[in-house]
Parts: structure tokens; sequence; C-alpha cells
């Protein structure tokens, strides 16, 4: 530790590269998430998307708020399953408080791009009384879960006959790659205990493990259920905030896509390239729903709406952010005495 500790100070060149290299990263993303606007823009008639937001219900936009501030407990539940799993719960790492720290890195997600979120949860993890390798393991596993459902329920919804599910044309092309990650994640599963003693010996891959070790103790473990049940639901949350939107500007989708719509929306904010998936989500919004006969401008104000949705949903971090005293145990004793 205080090597690691010396060495930051004796080389900050690093660090202030490390800065910048950020810097450029969110303005890529920015230029991405600007440009995917740019290219829908030219499909749309704004006047059309102007006149069409009176004609929203409010009460089902309500509906989808709540069903998406919903989803932040369950979150937090799920993530504290998996840190009690990898037996590196501390007493004030109680439900409260990662549900806490999850609305905190909700919300710092939805202004900032969601690698800073899950950085956020994991700081706050630490400022709990976890260690960085243990809180940085937990996000990681926690963040695998929901994007590793996601593949799955992907896979069995463009099996289902809906005439989304064409998907432009790509449809066999996806569905190959999410049966091709499938079964590479349940084969690394199950194989994790016999790969974990070679990666150990190279201290480059010794992380991965360790990460390895703790995927197989949370997922095939007695937290392992539980875990996955909660993701599953979240999962289902997600598509009931997607259904209301729907409604809200009455347009009544069958489920089966209201489905291909769910894994499309939150598929496309999993790809890395732009700011909380705005602008990327609204371009494969209105491709998609092109060909269901659904105006450019009606399929942008559903997306964005729904981004919307979760956004609003989110402003519980905020008050969390605020309020909720994220604070070592010893800092707390030190005020007492």
């Amino acid at each position: 530790m205080s090597t690691s500790v010396a060495s930051d100070f004796e080389t900050p060149r690093p660090s202030h590269r490390g800065g910048v290299k950020k810097a450029v990263i969110v303005a890529a993303k920015l230029l991405v998430t600007g440009a995917c606007f740019w290219y829908v823009s030219r499909q749309i008639d704004w006047r059309q998307v102007l006149s069409t937001i009176p004609l929203l219900d409010f009460r089902w936009a309500a509906l989808a708020i709540l069903v998406a501030t919903l989803e932040i407990p369950l979150a937090g539940l799920r993530w504290y399953n998996i840190v009690d799993a990898l037996a590196a719960r501390d007493r004030q790492m109680t439900r409260i408080a990662l549900v806490a720290a999850t609305a905190v890195g909700v919300f710092f997600a939805q202004v900032l791009p969601s690698v800073a979120g899950e950085g956020v949860r994991a700081w706050l993890l630490v400022r709990l009384g976890s260690n960085w390798r243990t809180a940085v393991t937990s996000v990681v596993i926690d963040r695998g879960v929901g994007v590793g459902l996601l593949i799955v329920l992907g896979f069995v919804v463009l099996l289902l006959p809906s005439g989304l599910t064409a998907l432009g044309g790509y449809r066999d092309a996806v569905l190959v790659v999410y049966g091709a990650l499938i079964l590479a994640g349940a084969l690394g599963l199950l194989l994790a205990p016999k790969i974990v003693s070679p990666l150990a010996r190279w201290p480059y891959s010794r992380w991965f493990a360790t990460l390895a070790a703790d995927i197989h103790r949370v997922l095939l473990g007695s937290k392992g259920p539980v875990v996955l049940s909660i993701g599953c639901l979240i999962h289902a949350f997600t598509i009931v905030v997607v259904w209301s939107v729907g409604r809200a500007q009455g347009l009544a989708l069958p489920l089966p896509d209201v489905l291909v719509l769910f894994i499309v929306m939150t598929g496309v904010v999993v790809v890395p390239i732009s700011i909380g998936g705005w602008g990327l989500r609204e371009l494969a919004v209105v491709s998609v729903l092109a060909g269901y006969g659904v105006a450019p401008e009606r399929a942008l104000l559903f997306s964005v709406c729904f981004g919307l949705a979760l956004a609003v949903g989110s402003l519980p971090g905020a008050v969390a952010w605020l309020l909720y005293p994220f604070a070592p145990e010893r800092v707390s004793a030190d005020r007492a005495g």
C-alpha cells in the first residue's frame, strides 16, 4: 500500500494522462450522442413532435416514473446479496445503506457516463468500510448479472413471433451473437474452478482469477437464486416502464413487441459509446418502430419519454447523496466520543 501511494506522488504524469484520456472518452461519447440526434433530426418534423406532447396521458407517464423509481431498491437488494455472498459485508453495509448507495449511483449514471455511476457506487461502498478490491468486484458482478440476464432474455424474445423481431434483417446475426455469449458465459461459469489456478500464476491475470472465483461463488452459491431472481424482477419492471410509456402515447403494443423494444432500448445503453445511451437509443427506436408503421416523430418521443422516466425516477438518488451519511464507522465513533 505504501509503495503504491509513494509511486502516485512520484509519478504524477500518468495520472494527468489518465485524466486527459477520460476527458477525451467523455468528449467522444458526447460526439456520438450529438451525431445520433443530428441524424435522427433529419427525419423529424419538430412541429409534429411538439404538437404531440400535450396529447400524452400523463397518468401513464407517472406510472412509468413510479415503476422506474421502484427498481432502485430492488437493484440495491441485489447488490446487498452479492456483497453478502462475497463474505465482505460490514455491519455498516445494511440493506438501507446499499439501497441508498445504489440510488446515488443510478442518479450519477443519468447525468454522467454509466461507468461514473458504477464508480460512485464502489467508492460509497469503500466509505461504508469495504476495501477497493471487494467494492469493484461486487459492482462488476452486479453489472454483469444485469447484462447477462438481458442477453438471455433477448435471445428468448427474438424467438417470439413479433413483427419487430426482424430487427431490420439482423435478427439471425443477433441471435448467433447472443447464443455465443450465453454459451461462453455458461461454460466460463461452470469451468471457473478449473481456470482459476492457471490464471492465478500470472501477476497480470491474478485479478481475473479472483474475479472468476467470486462470480462462481456468488451465482452458484446460496445467494445465487436470490440475485438472479431480483435481476429478473428488475428487468420485468423495466418492461412495465416501456409498456407504460407506450400507453401514454396511445400505443397499444402487444407484449412481444414491448419485449423487443425493451431489449433494444436497454441493450443500446450497455454499449458504452454514448452518454447514458442517449442518441443511440433514439436512433435504434426510430429504426425499429419504422417497420411497425410508427412515424419517426412518435418513435422519437417514445424513446425520449422512456429516458426521461428513468431520469426522473433516479432523482431520489440526489436526495440520498445530499442526506445519507456515507461515513466510515471510525469517523462516526470519533464524533460520538
